[in-house]
């Protein structure tokens, strides 16, 4: 009993860390249709500013409050500077952005490795956040409760700016009607640049959160974006809340195939994405509201 409580709550942090970054990459498809296959570069850049702020100041949490800034400007500049000018001039098709962004991915990747190398680096536990709590009979690690916290904050603070807010109608709004929208006066195209750099900001605020519970490497971006695929399929394309709940089940069908069918482990979610795609192709969570 107590291997499987583990292995829950193991699925429940893993699942909230995939989810910061499959909740970026779904704002970004379901507001502006971009398949942004450069998402884990953000993951990347986030990881590592957190490393350089941390060993110059020797504070975790003012290298979690900055280590999100650099993703977040990259994404709004990547935005407005090149994929929405390709879009002006018709050249928005997703295999012409997919393409783009798949050369990004790579390009940050060998240019994080010039820079600092192929060692592996990490950043600290906080003080604050080592040691184990006593919860439901186990003893289980402080940290990887804090990033289920932080996940299930940034879950529900999303679902209230878009559903509870003016900023989430205006936004769901210019999806339905970017003219309309304009003319009412809003420039939708600074809208769009300002979500999809906090699209990349969440996928910044996941790598500095992973830094101290895994290795920060230059290839590490590459490595995860692929099981945010996997959520972000399994959950419904451009579907916010699809996305929270698919997370949840890749991230237990990870743990769990781990503990009980570790010969298994390497290929679980890509079943489960596969019988997805063969029952379901749409998402498991068609009927759940889109972000637009």
């Amino acid at each position: 009993m107590q291997v499987f409580l583990t292995q829950v709550l193991n699925g429940l942090q893993l699942s909230m860390l995939v989810y910061l970054l499959a909740a970026g990459l779904t704002l970004i498809f379901g507001l502006m249709n971009i398949l942004n296959l450069a998402h884990g570069a953000f993951f990347t850049l986030g990881a590592y500013c957190g490393v350089v702020v941390a060993s110059a100041t020797g504070s975790f949490w003012l290298a979690l409050l900055l280590g999100p800034l650099l993703p977040l400007v990259l994404g709004a500049v990547l935005q407005s500077m090149l994929l929405q000018p390709l879009a002006e001039r018709g050249r928005s098709t997703h295999l012409d952005l997919a393409l783009l962004t798949f050369g990004l991915l790579f390009a940050t990747a060998g240019a994080v490795e010039w820079l600092f190398g192929s060692a592996f680096l990490a950043v600290p536990t906080p003080p604050v956040l080592a040691g184990h709590v006593s919860l439901l009979g186990i003893s289980y690690p402080v940290y990887r409760l804090f990033i289920i916290g932080v996940g299930l904050a940034v879950a529900a603070g999303l679902t209230f700016v878009f559903d509870r807010t003016l900023l989430g109608a205006t936004l769901r709004a210019g999806v339905d009607d970017r003219a309309m929208v304009t003319a009412l006066g809003v420039n939708i195209n600074a809208l769009f640049a300002a979500v999809f750099g906090l699209g990349a900001a969440l996928a910044g605020l996941a790598g500095v959160i992973a830094a101290p519970l895994t290795s920060v490497y230059s290839q590490m971006g590459i490595t995860i974006v692929v099981e945010t695929f996997v959520v972000v399929v399994v959950g419904g394309l451009g579907n916010l809340r699809g996305s929270f709940y698919a997370s949840l089940i890749v991230g237990m069908t990870n743990a769990m195939s781990q503990a009980y069918l570790p010969e298994v482990e390497m290929f679980a979610i890509y079943a489960l994405l596969i019988g997805v795609m063969i029952i379901r192709p749409q998402g498991m969570f068609r009927n759940v509201e889109r972000v637009a």
